[in-house]
């Protein structure tokens, strides 16, 4: 009488088995990328982000992604600011600025760049930034 249900536990068990070799594959097939946003994640956040390209003579606004959603913003010639941020995807970040909130994607980012694609209205701004190397001084600045 156990003879017959030997074989249908067994085929059971190999579903299960089946079923979870199937599962433990895809995560390991996923853990790569998982890691690689992991580690983009790591290299925006705590690092002091210096534009590279600013639109005037004067040295780029420093941006400053700390944990908790909390951005500081800070340059050569205006008072610094802290403000909120939020990071949607892997790929997409957002900011309060006085009210306003600024969208933008995450074109590249390294432990030494960061390329934004900010949308500002209804236009789509590039800003690229460098890792601030210590110490940074701003420059004395004409008044």
């Amino acid at each position: 009488m156990l003879g017959w249900m030997i074989p249908r536990l067994w085929r059971k068990t190999l579903k299960k088995a089946s079923v979870a070799a199937i599962s433990i594959a895809a995560v390991a097939l996923a853990t790569p990328t998982l890691a690689a946003e992991k580690a983009a994640t790591s290299s925006l956040i705590g690092t002091p982000w210096i534009e590279t390209k600013a639109q005037s003579d004067l040295p780029g606004p420093m941006m400053i992604f700390l944990p908790k959603g909390k951005l500081l913003i800070d340059s050569c010639w205006e008072t610094y600011a802290l403000r909120t941020w939020k990071q949607a995807s892997s790929k997409e970040i957002s900011w309060d600025e006085d009210g306003a909130i600024i969208h933008a994607r995450i074109k590249a980012v390294s432990a030494d760049g960061l390329t934004l694609q900010i949308t500002a209205g209804k236009d789509i701004v590039e800003r690229t930034y460098a890792a601030a190397k210590a110490p940074y001084v701003c420059p004395d600045m004409k008044r």
